[in-house]
């Protein structure tokens, strides 16, 4: 908005000043600013004296204010007001605003009385409460940190709790009836861009009945990372990374098995503390067996064999075996395994640059 203004202004004074007024009440919504925030705030701008008067819900009563640009009340009118606009909310009138401009009115008088007015009528608008479907789509796709913690308090969650989201490209996934157990607060499985999120509890198991399920489908998905609710938002393109890697035989992917790849993700920047494997790793890295394990890994995939491997570290193959299973079961998973030979690379890979 401030670049904006900027280009406005070497063109335009009065755009550049049509630009600010208008930035100046949105920012006043923004907040959350009552009617008297907001009349204090338009006396300041206007630099005069600013009144707002306001209907009860029996008409029989009207609440009358004024403020001058010091911030002070000021109930006794001074001069008669320059320019009024109606407060109408879905086409009901609900009161008035005005100024009061000693001498001529200024240029930009009539739009800032004009957005004083919308910016009373969003502000007198009766507020719907959100839906749970609502609170959760807010969580996944937030605007900014409130309505982080705005979601997060709908739903019931501590944004600090451990959450995880599942993404799947159809609606079947809706059919799976995540249980109460595995959601969180008062979160939902909800729509959005083609896809299908469900926020689920960080120790959540993809039950193997689902799996089943989701072969006669079929169904593929993904699960995220787990991270803390407020935090979830960053995360969920590691479950549509996860959700990438699935097939007929492996419908269901964890974000987690797939340990240090997950920072494969283009244009994503991840924590590897986010990471388990990364996390794992690191901590036994400083053990008294971590150096010569995980130099046996490094040598292990280096080689290709346990043979080839035996041989560069004159051992018998059946001794590198030995350890290559003992590292698997301080990291979480075995890594001498085809399909767990990518993972085992990238987490050495990344634990060398670490």
């Amino acid at each position: 908005m401030q670049g904006l203004m900027y280009r406005l202004a070497e063109l335009d004074a009065d755009s550049a000043g049509l630009v600010r007024v208008i930035d100046y009440f949105d920012t006043l919504v923004r907040h959350g600013a009552d009617t008297a925030s907001l009349l204090r705030a338009s006396a300041q701008l206007a630099d005069c004296v600013v009144g707002i008067e306001i209907a009860d819900a029996s008409r029989s009563h009207k609440n009358l204010r004024r403020c001058d640009p010091r911030g002070r009340w000021s109930p006794e009118p001074q001069l008669a007001p320059s320019i009024v606009r109606d407060i109408a909310v879905d086409d009901e009138v609900l009161g008035t605003v005005w100024i009061e401009r000693p001498g001529g009115d200024l240029p930009l008088d009539e739009m800032l009385v004009d957005r004083m007015a919308l910016t009373a009528a969003i502000i007198l608008r009766p507020r719907r409460l959100l839906t749970a479907a609502e609170h959760t789509h807010n969580l996944l796709f937030p605007m900014d940190e409130l309505a982080v913690l705005t979601s997060c308090a709908g739903l019931g969650l501590d944004p600090s709790a451990s959450v995880r989201v599942v993404v799947s490209t159809i609606n079947e996934i809706a059919h799976l009836q995540f249980s109460k157990d595995w959601t969180p607060g008062k979160a939902i499985g909800i729509e959005a861009d083609g896809e299908y999120l469900n926020l689920v509890t960080g120790s959540f198991i993809w039950p193997a009945e689902f799996s089943e399920t989701a072969r006669a489908m079929p169904v593929r998905a993904g699960m995220s990372l787990a991270t803390a609710a407020s935090e979830i938002h960053t995360l969920i393109d590691t479950a549509r990374f996860a959700r990438s890697q699935t097939s007929a035989t492996t419908p269901f992917v964890n974000a987690d098995d797939l340990g240090a790849l997950n920072l494969l993700i283009p244009g994503k920047r991840i924590d590897p503390t986010q990471i388990p494997d990364l996390v794992r790793v690191r901590e036994f890295r400083g053990t008294k067996d971590g150096i010569e394990l995980l130099e046996t890994l490094r040598v292990y995939l280096r080689s290709g064999t346990l043979r080839a491997t035996a041989d560069c570290l004159h051992l018998h193959h059946s001794s590198v075996a030995h350890r290559l299973a003992k590292l698997s079961q301080h990291i979480g998973f075995h890594v001498d395994t085809i399909e767990n030979r990518a993972r085992a690379t990238a987490m050495m890979m990344v634990l060398d640059a670490m």
